[in-house]
Parts: C-alpha cells; sequence; structure tokens
C-alpha cells in the first residue's frame, strides 16, 4: 500500500515536471542560446531559497514527530547547511559573483516558495515537508537536459557547477532515505495528503521561480 502511494506521488511529480517544461523557462533556455545574465539570475534565486533549506528543515522539530523522523529531520538540516555557498562559488569561478546583486530581493515566487516550506515546517512539521524533499532530492533526470545546456553553451566544467554535481551525488542518498521516511511515517490518509500537498505546492511555486527568471529575459 505504501508503495502504491510513493507511485502515485512519483506520477503527481512527473506531470507538474511536464507542465514546467512546457513553460517559458524551458523554452527560452532549449530554444535559444543561455546567456551569462539568465544562468546568473537562476543561480541567485538558488542561492536564496537553498540558504534556508537547512532552516526549514530543522524547524519541523517544533511539531511533535516519532523519534526517528526527527532524527532524520536532524540530519537532514545538518547536511543542508551552507550549500548556498556553492552556488555562490559556481558564479564567482566564472567570473559572474557580484555581491550586491547576489544579496537583492529574492524574486516573488522565490520569496513565496521560502515562506511556505517555513510554514509548512511550523504548522504540520517533518511529515508534510517530505513532500518537497522527494521531489527535491530525485530532481536531476527531470532537469538534466537544461543542465546539458547551461554547461554545452557557457563552456561549464563540474567545477563551475559544484551545486549540481555536489547535490546530485549528496541526493543519490538523500531519497533513499526520504521514500523510507514515506513508507514508515506518512501512513494515514491525511498524512499522504499533506506530503502530497506539500510536494506540489513546491514544485508549482519552482516553476513559477523559473518563469519569473525568463520573464526578465524575454
Amino acid at each position: 500500500m505504501q508503495n502504491e502511494f510513493i507511485n502515485s506521488l512519483r506520477q503527481t511529480v512527473d506531470q507538474h515536471w511536464e507542465q514546467i517544461r512546457g513553460g517559458r523557462f524551458w523554452n527560452r533556455v532549449m530554444e535559444k542560446p543561455v546567456t551569462k545574465e539568465l544562468y546568473r539570475d537562476l543561480m541567485i534565486e538558488i542561492h536564496h531559497y537553498t540558504k534556508h533549506n537547512s532552516m526549514n528543515q530543522a524547524v519541523t522539530a517544533f511539531v511533535n514527530a516519532p523519534e526517528g523522523l526527527l532524527r532524520f529531520a536532524y540530519q537532514h538540516a545538518a547536511e543542508e547547511l551552507g550549500h548556498e555557498r556553492m552556488a555562490a562559488h559556481d558564479l564567482e569561478s566564472i567570473g559572474l559573483l557580484d555581491r550586491e546583486q547576489l544579496g537583492r530581493a529574492p524574486l516573488p515566487a522565490t520569496e513565496a516558495l521560502i515562506g511556505y516550506l517555513y510554514f509548512v515546517a511550523l504548522r504540520y512539521g517533518p511529515i508534510a515537508r517530505l513532500g518537497y524533499s522527494f521531489w527535491a532530492e530525485s530532481v536531476y533526470h527531470h532537469i538534466g537536459d537544461v543542465l546539458g545546456k547551461f554547461r554545452s553553451d557557457l563552456s561549464l566544467s563540474e567545477r563551475n557547477m559544484s551545486f549540481f554535481v555536489a547535490h546530485s551525488t549528496i541526493d543519490k542518498k538523500h531519497i533513499v532515505q526520504v521514500e523510507e521516511c514515506i513508507d514508515r511515517y506518512a501512513k494515514t490518509p491525511a498524512d499522504q495528503a499533506l506530503v502530497r500537498s506539500t510536494a506540489e505546492t513546491t514544485l508549482f511555486l519552482t516553476g513559477q521561480m523559473l518563469e519569473q527568471v525568463a520573464q526578465r529575459h524575454l
């Protein structure tokens, strides 16, 4: 029964990515040469929300949850700490790091994503946030073609893409842990609904963030 839920959740995530792939950001990246400015603006937004992922994961501990799930949340929060520095490093490695631009306000969709994850953490706790982790830790087969286009158009090496390269390795372990937690702790229809809702909402907001990045360059 639990495997059935995870499979249906995976289908939901796939459907949302199909919608994102039909949007302006995807079309702009895949149909025209990627500019350094577009890549810079994307990485700035990634820097913004990644800076909060460790903290909003830790905040889930304010809601009562099984000890094993809290242990996962604490460990995962520690492992996410400081990952935004990889995004800054990647910009610096190709001469695009501007501290003033890095410190500018997030786009509205990025800020909404950040705020929503804190709301989920404080209101529903670690079970609900598994919905975000579920797709975020297994995102690379969805975005591989876009990453390849970045790499080829901007002549990027793995050193220039440390954020994506490091995460693709780390997240292979994380997604196994996330699915184990969903299988073990999201047993009731109510908990499963929270997991699915968080996955869908965070994917929607991420898609809107990408659209707003594209809008700057249309």
